[in-house]
């Protein structure tokens, strides 16, 4: 087998059929792909299908899990230790592949020093379909087109998008990249487990948290490989969904917002140790996402006083970040009281 694929499940059943068929449908061949299925104790038919699958398609290694472990970090981490393939990919359950998405990824990484191979996705909603942003392509993306920030205006958004983002370099169909802090413009593509090919070798546990796991184990993995990003390629279909139990990082609650700002203050860290001389080049995104986070949730006195704590250490060690920078954590800091 050339490739593993990790998929964590929880409460799935109506779309687990589409995610798993992906995969089985793959120009690669079902053959070269080990799909490690964790099932984090879901409560609906998600391992009746996840065994279904698995008696059809030798290659599909189901593991069942007796407690849900609270969160994607779990599954995955529990799968990394079953890997067999030099390579391994993700995908989450109510997603789906496109059709060349392992072979594209495969063969573009195979035979090259690279750590870590990715292209690009679709963002479905209900009534359109986008794809993702890309440094490297000056048309219309997810990000651009389709905000989703609530009361910000479309001629507000223009206005941060272009100070956010920056002007679009010239468009290139992949890019090899030796050292990401020479390239860090590929630090503002959203930094998603499900359109990447990882080596094994190179592959780090998930930290522990509900929401900006993949953030963390993402720059672990790019300060440390060589990159080849697939401008011209798609990899997923990401379902836009808010179907309950289905993904905790759809619903806002305290844990998920606490965890993405603390995730958000160990990817400062990291940068700063690794020498990344423009975080706000990453993180300032980031934060425009966060605030729209908090002005969802309902909070008590007690969780705002601990939101307040964490984004003034961020405060403290967010360095070079400009005046839009400044700006950002000000009104987070704002939100939080």
């Amino acid at each position: 087998m050339k490739v593993s694929i990790i998929m964590p499940v929880y409460n799935a059943e109506k779309y687990l059929r589409d995610a798993l068929d992906s995969i089985v449908n793959q120009t690669i061949g079902v053959d070269n792909l080990e799909v490690i299925i964790v099932n984090d104790a879901s409560t609906d038919s998600s391992k009746r299908i996840i065994d279904e699958y698995s008696k059809k398609h030798p290659t599909f290694k189901p593991i069942h899990l007796k407690e849900n472990t609270g969160g994607p970090f779990g599954p995955r981490n529990i799968a990394l230790k079953h890997v067999s393939c030099e390579y391994v990919m993700f995908l989450d359950a109510d997603d789906t592949y496109t059709p060349t998405a392992c072979e594209a990824l495969y063969e573009a990484i195979k035979n090259t020093n690279a750590g870590v191979a990715f292209g690009r996705y679709n963002r479905v909603y209900d009534d359109i379909t986008l794809i993702s942003y890309s440094p490297y392509d000056p048309g219309d993306n997810d990000i651009k087109t389709y905000p989703n920030f609530g009361t910000v205006t479309t001629l507000i958004w223009k206005v941060l998008y272009r100070i956010l983002y920056g002007k679009p370099l010239k468009y290139r169909d992949s890019i090899i990249i030796t050292d990401i802090r020479k390239n860090p413009e590929i630090l503002k593509i959203l930094p998603s487990m499900w359109t990447k090919i990882v080596r094994r070798d190179k592959i780090v546990e998930f930290k522990p948290f509900v929401a900006g796991e993949d953030l963390n184990f993402i720059l672990d993995v790019f300060y440390d490989s060589e990159i080849i990003f697939l401008n011209n390629e798609v990899i997923v279909n990401y379902s836009m969904r808010f179907d309950g139990d289905l993904s905790v990082t759809k619903n806002v609650k305290f844990q998920l917002v606490l965890d993405t700002i603390q995730s958000y203050k160990l990817a400062i860290e990291k940068s700063n140790q690794e020498g990344l001389e423009d975080v706000a080049m990453m993180m300032n995104p980031f934060f425009v996402n966060y605030i729209n986070l908090l002005r969802q949730g309902d909070f008590t006195d007690d969780e705002k006083k601990q939101l307040y704590h964490e984004i003034s250490e961020i405060d403290r060690i967010y360095k070079n970040r400009k005046v839009m920078g400044h700006l950002l954590v000000r009104m987070i800091k704002f939100l939080s009281r």
